[in-house]
């Protein structure tokens, strides 16, 4: 497994493309999860993705995975402008060395779940065969805290969608497509039950991407808020247990830090890289 450097809680939002993987090559990371369109417009500026792709080699960053950034979760129109132009940033993605994007499922949803369900495996249907043409795959995150869930206190909508390992599974099945798989989180996995054993039975074949965090002190798996994680190694959840589920499961890709919480994890993005380093490297990545 390599490790590779999410932005999410460490203050990174006012860095570029190039400043980011700067900031990865610094602290060790052996990847950068990256916005398609901020590596566009670094290649444009640099003079071309080529370029960009030896930029970035030279400082031994890899672009380990990018944000799907068509909006599949609205209406049909909303899917069919953002689907306009995705090929072309999916192929400029593999021209980086780029075939791992990923995107979240929400746990609920105001259509009907037989509605959804079908809408949905339409929608990634399609942008996995794009995905497809260029070697890439496409990682679904489950998200998994009861109070974002149907019936919950910050529900997501009124009627269950996916929250599941096995639930992401027949989703999956119905799309039909090869290249899809998971984009696993600890969180999630702590907040539905799923164990180190749900990760081998995915392999590395079905695991996209990984993310890793902690639930605060006094979480329980019913109780862990969505946007209040820790670090690796502050909370409840057993990571090693984790970590080891990623290593028998034979995976091969990146794992990233994503803390998502109301304030950046330190003061300014050097500390926060340097820190999340040092929690990755304890749990032996």
């Amino acid at each position: 497994m390599k490790v590779s450097l999410c932005g999410a809680g460490i203050g990174a939002g006012g860095l570029d493309f190039r400043d980011f993987a700067e900031l990865s090559s610094r602290h060790g990371f052996d990847g950068i999860d990256f916005g398609v369109g901020g590596a566009m417009a670094a290649a444009e500026a640099l003079g071309g993705v080529d370029v960009l792709r030896a930029r970035m080699a030279g400082i031994g960053v890899a672009p380990a995975t990018y944000g799907l950034d068509v909006e599949w979760r609205g209406d049909q129109a909303a899917f069919e402008k953002g689907f306009d132009g995705f090929e072309d940033r999916v192929r400029f993605a593999a021209a980086l060395g780029c075939t791992r994007c990923c995107t979240w499922m929400p746990p609920a949803s105001d259509r009907p779940t037989s509605q959804w369900m079908q809408e949905t495996s339409d929608r990634f249907r399609a942008l996995a065969q794009v995905l497809g043409r260029h070697g890439a795959r496409l990682g679904l995150e489950f998200v998994g805290p009861h109070h974002l869930r149907a019936g919950g206190a910050n529900a997501m909508g009124s009627e269950p969608t996916v929250w599941t390992v096995d639930a992401t599974l027949d989703l999956i099945a119905q799309i039909g497509e090869p290249n899809v798989g998971f984009m696993v989180d600890s969180y999630h996995n702590y907040t539905t039950g799923a164990t180190g054993d749900d990760l081998v039975r995915l392999g590395d074949v079905r695991i996209v991407h990984a993310h890793i965090n902690d639930a605060p002190a006094g979480s329980t798996p019913a109780t862990a808020i969505d946007n209040r994680r820790v670090l690796p190694g502050d909370g409840v959840i057993d990571l090693t247990e984790y970590v080891d589920g990623l290593r028998r499961a034979g995976y091969t890709g990146y794992v990233a830090c994503e803390v998502l919480a109301p304030e950046p994890v330190a003061g300014d993005p050097d500390t926060a890289a340097a820190l999340v380093r040092e929690r990755l490297r304890d749990l032996g990545l």
